[in-house]
């Protein structure tokens, strides 16, 4: 049970991070205007999964805690680009 609970957990975690800037890229494509977004918020969402990632990988590696991070860089990314192409 402990291990379905650490497994799901995990899953939750990296599901919730993943989805966390979809509401705000759906946004924007659909107003096509990015005008309320934080362009700094962003970068320090990219910079903190980055250190992240890279604290993790050398200190110990966690499949979650990996996967977070990596999701987290590419939503981020997906983010920037779509607050750059409606700016």
């Amino acid at each position: 049970m402990k291990t379905f609970i650490k497994e799901f957990s995990g899953a939750a975690m990296v599901l919730s991070f993943m989805l966390c800037y979809v509401p705000q890229i759906l946004k924007i494509i659909k107003h096509e205007s990015s005008k309320d977004i934080s362009p700094i918020m962003i970068f320090l969402g990219i910079s903190g999964y980055t250190f992240g990632l890279i604290y993790m990988l050398c200190t110990g590696f966690g499949i979650w805690w990996f996967l977070n991070y990596v999701s987290g860089i590419i939503t981020s990314a997906v983010l920037l680009f779509y607050w750059y192409k409606h700016k």
